[in-house]
């Protein structure tokens, strides 16, 4: 028994809060995780923060379900610059059925398109998710 595999949509909504979130130029490290519907197919907005820490991020994640997270904070550069780099972490840990993984997998690059994003990266280990490797990736 094969089944097709159909690449989730991105809602209208959730679109606009992407793009507000694009933009934004908070000192404060925010952050948007996202889950794709099972029913639906639709990439959903699972939870979001502001003047969050990475820890807190950590403590979101489920075991065994993947997520996007959708991070940006201040960087400040040695010559006196500040930027805010907004990357998309694909957490995708042991444990996920395959359907899921696929899934996810399949819609990742919908979602760097829409976010116009240059920055993504996977993380199978939830004790990876650390500032250190989030600055190592982003800088």
């Amino acid at each position: 028994m094969s089944s097709n595999l159909t690449i989730s949509s991105i809602p209208d909504d959730l679109k606009e809060k992407l793009r507000k979130f694009r933009f934004g130029k908070s000192a404060q490290m925010q952050a948007i995780i996202l889950k794709i519907d099972k029913d639906t197919h639709n990439i959903i907005l699972d939870e979001e923060f502001e003047d969050c820490t990475i820890d807190e991020l950590r403590e979101e994640l489920p075991s065994q379900q993947p997520r996007f997270v959708l991070l940006s904070y201040a960087i400040r550069h040695a010559d006196g610059r500040t930027s805010y780099p907004m990357c998309l972490i694909f957490y995708s840990p042991p444990g996920c059925s395959p359907e899921q993984q696929m899934l996810y997998a399949g819609s990742r690059n919908s979602l760097v398109s829409e976010c116009e994003l240059t920055k993504n990266f996977d993380i199978r280990d939830v004790d990876d998710f650390t500032k250190e490797f989030i600055d190592s990736k982003v800088v």
